[in-house]
């Protein structure tokens, strides 16, 4: 019998209590990872909503778009860029918990710096290193939730990590938006400072949780690694968490030995992620994820809402910021409902509805766009029920990209990855990704006032691509523990071999159970 039915038998006779002590215990370590998605959710929404204020503007002589204030934005990324080549190696040597912690470190320093900045450069600076910091920290914690949470519950608490970005941008949001009353540098300053306390919480925290139990094994440290994961994930009589042991432990004997010196070598050598028919799939699953989430047009709604909703005909800054505090509550309610289906609704399945979804939700913003610039252009009054479709549709898009990719973004790329590769595997999506962000963030705020609404037909397109390419190449990984997926990529062709399902069902007057395959 293979892994896979193993599994579902295993999950069929085995239940997991989520109110249990050790269950709540489970929960407070993963708020700890959490926090980490906040903050990277705190500064990405405060930088957006800071660059409509006029206190801002003023002190730095910067303006909403054009070139200068795409590099202050940019230089976040570049250090986030460079930062990628150091958290796979930080969380392989030291572990998990020592890659947050360090990521806290660079992250807490920037943003001492960003509140006390007096000049141009020391605030850029602070950029650069918060940049730096939180990718180290966004990268340590998607890893360390997926290879700590039962796999029975590994979509929605997987999920949810991606979800607590929304916690630090609806603050973000709402304070800027309460201190934007504020003539002084207090309105910019007091925002910038409370970025300290999410990696504040994390760096302490990580002192009192365990170790992901994956990383305890790959270290020959597979005693301690057992007991983790019989303490959270039922204990010893739990058929599930016996699976996994026998799972980790067999994935660990099976691993290739190395010395002391090639294990250190290898921890900067990338050609694991493409030496074989099965990694260069799990590399293919993360670059496909990468870059159907990335160039959906959540740039544009993440760094320059105030922007889209000046096309669609909101002039009052006031107003902008408050629409951007309403978008960051709409969003989370999204990002909340798409990881609490996460279990249910098939991974593959989300990503094509979603970008199709996604695709439409921009048409119409693009549309309503383009009849309010018309008006302005015949010194006319665009109409109220435009600036409303327009804005609606915003938000829609916002919810739609948020219920698809949010909770799915980092917890994907986990999921497709190996124990060998997954820390380079997450560093190469950090890496893509913040390639993609500099280029298109810089490239945005200079389209955005010369093109205007024409550039989202860019995006539009892109997600329709993105649609297409899911149902053809995607790969499935619901229903299945992380080592039962070798089997999926070491076939011929991975999508279909994920595509057939492994069910439950009662044989004939309810006495015996079988297991069948569903699917292609």
């Amino acid at each position: 019998m293979d892994e896979e039915a193993q599994y579902a038998i295993a999950n069929h006779q085995s239940y997991l209590n989520p109110r249990s002590k050790q269950s709540w215990l489970l929960y407070l370590i993963l708020l700890v990872a959490f926090l980490n998605a906040t903050s990277s959710g705190f500064d990405g929404s405060l930088m957006g909503s800071i660059n409509a204020e006029p206190q801002y503007k003023y002190f730095f002589q910067l303006k909403e778009t054009g070139s200068t204030t795409g590099l202050v934005f940019i230089l976040y990324n570049v250090a986030s860029t460079v930062g990628c080549a150091f958290g796979g190696p930080i969380m392989d040597y030291f572990g998990r918990r020592r890659g947050m912690q360090s990521g806290c470190a660079f992250t807490l320093g920037g943003a001492i710096l960003a509140a006390a900045s007096q000049t141009l450069p020391q605030f850029k600076a602070s950029r650069f290193l918060l940049g730096f910091g939180i990718i180290l920290q966004t990268l340590s914690a998607p890893v360390y939730v997926t290879e700590l949470i039962p796999p029975q519950w590994r979509g929605r608490l997987g999920g949810f990590y991606n979800t607590f970005y929304f916690t630090g941008a609806i603050t973000a949001t709402g304070v800027v938006y309460a201190t934007s009353q504020y003539s002084n540098t207090l309105a910019w300053r007091l925002p910038l400072a409370l970025q300290v306390i999410p990696p504040s919480l994390v760096f302490v925290g990580c002192f009192f949780i365990p170790e992901s139990p994956r990383w305890l094994a790959s270290r020959d440290r597979m005693e301690e690694a057992t007991k983790i994961i019989y303490k959270y994930h039922g204990g010893e009589n739990n058929e599930v968490a016996k699976l996994e042991v026998r799972e980790v432990a067999l994935h660990v004997k099976l691993s290739k030995p190395q010395t002391p010196g090639q294990y250190f070598k290898g921890l900067w050598d990338y050609r694991d992620l493409v030496n074989s028919h099965s990694a260069r799939w799990r590399t293919a699953m993360v670059s496909l994820l990468t870059f159907a989430s990335s160039l959906t047009g959540n740039t544009i709604l993440t760094f320059f809402l105030p922007t889209m909703l000046a096309a669609v005909g909101v002039k009052s800054v006031r107003r902008k910021l408050l629409l951007t505090f309403a978008s960051s509550i709409v969003s989370c309610s999204g990002a909340v409902i798409g990881s609490a289906t996460n279990d249910w609704i098939l991974r593959r399945t989300r990503f094509v509805y979603g970008s199709f979804a996604l695709a439409a939700a921009l048409s119409i913003v693009a549309a309503m766009s383009s009849q309010v610039a018309a008006a302005t252009f015949h010194n006319t009054v665009p109409s109220k029920f435009v600036s409303g479709v327009g804005i609606m549709s915003i938000f829609l898009f916002g919810w739609i990209f948020s219920f698809v990719y949010t909770p799915n973004q980092s917890l994907y790329c986990t999921e497709v990855l190996n124990q060998e590769i997954r820390a380079k595997g997450i560093s190469l999506h950090a890496l893509q990704a913040n390639l993609i962000t500099i280029l298109f963030t810089y490239t945005t705020s200079i389209a955005l006032g010369d093109i205007t609404w024409k550039y989202y037909f860019i995006w539009i397109g892109v997600d329709i691509v993105a649609g297409i390419l899911w149902f053809f190449f995607g790969v499935e990984v619901v229903g299945r523990t992380i080592e039962e997926l070798d089997a999926c990529f070491e076939a011929t062709f991975p999508p279909r071999a994920s595509w057939k399902r492994t069910k439950i069902v009662k044989g004939e007057e309810a006495k015996e159970t079988m297991v069948v395959r569903v699917g292609y």
